[in-house]
């Protein structure tokens, strides 16, 4: 039996990105709840969590008050560790990317590995801390290699590097470069992928994860998707991902049988055109679930 949970985690941690609180009210007006319901036998609803209080606001965006992000990272962590705990699919829906670092914690096993997708134009290899843009610091946390002030949310349980995939990056700094080497990390940036082809990459991608045992988690910032797809999105740059391409993409991990978890996250509806990025990442829900039903290639 078939068995999703979805979450929406209406927080930002960055004052200059205003709106990004607003994505899982977006992604929920397309009514992919009640999609899902006619796909899937058993969906939880856990509804959205509630904004930053005023204080939190205060310590969070103003002071940068890494004790106050701390607690509310590890607060979202716990809850998808409890969603996971009840046999169902986690699927959060949010706006500030940083909330994939709670999510990917929040889905660490002692008995299991994690294998890690992470589509974005970033990297975010970031070894030092970043308080301007903690975003940056997301991936090198996850791997163990990010500042020790945030390694905490990943109670030191880190996901092993050849355990995870980056694709989509067309923003990467050299210093991200060689710590992707260093930890044996697979990576298709936009160059490669262009010069590959989509579908090598898609195959590339599924006999590597055909390899790997425990939860497989897909984290999708949609500034990886090209702007005329998802324009609403605080990081705004030509030439990502096409729709065909994710489309195809999701399908077939969706055949894999392989995810136990996705994050969407990257989300700011106040630069969307009507709700368009928000419409993709429904209509990308649909078809993956879709594609799981069939059990078959038929696309």
């Amino acid at each position: 039996m078939e068995k999703i949970g979805i979450l929406g985690v209406p927080w930002m941690f960055h004052e200059e990105r205003q709106g990004v609180a607003l994505a899982p009210y977006a992604i929920r007006y397309t009514g992919i709840i009640d999609t899902l319901k006619k796909l899937v036998s058993d969906v939880t609803d856990y509804h959205n969590m509630a904004f930053f209080t005023d204080m939190e606001q205060e310590a969070i965006l103003k002071s940068k008050d890494l004790k106050a992000i701390t607690y509310k990272a590890k607060e979202l962590r716990d809850i998808v560790a409890d969603m996971r705990s009840e046999g169902g699919m986690p699927i959060i829906f949010g706006g500030d990317q940083f909330i994939s670092l709670s999510t990917i914690a929040g889905m660490r096993d002692d008995n299991e590995e994690q294998t890690v997708i992470w589509i974005n134009a970033h990297a975010d290899m970031g070894e030092d801390l970043n308080r301007e843009n903690l975003c940056h610091n997301v991936m090198a946390t996850v791997i163990g290699r990010g500042p020790e002030e945030l390694g905490n949310i990943m109670e030191q349980r880190f996901v092993s590097g050849d355990n995870v995939c980056i694709i989509g990056t067309r923003r990467i700094e050299k210093d991200e470069q060689r710590l992707i080497e260093e930890e044996q990390i697979l990576h298709f940036e936009m160059t490669k992928i262009d010069r590959m082809g989509f579908g090598m990459v898609t195959d590339e991608v599924i006999q590597w994860l055909a390899k790997k045992s425990g939860h497989v988690h897909i984290v999708l910032d949609v500034d990886a998707i090209d702007p005329e797809f998802t324009p609403g999105t605080d990081f705004i740059s030509q030439g990502g991902i096409y729709w065909r391409e994710i489309r195809y993409f999701m399908k077939n991990l969706a055949l894999s049988n392989k995810i136990n978890a996705m994050t969407f996250t990257g989300i700011n509806p106040l630069h969307d055109d009507k709700n368009k990025t928000a419409q993709f990442i429904s209509s990308l829900l649909e078809e993956f679930f879709q594609a799981k039903s069939m059990n078959v290639d038929q696309f």
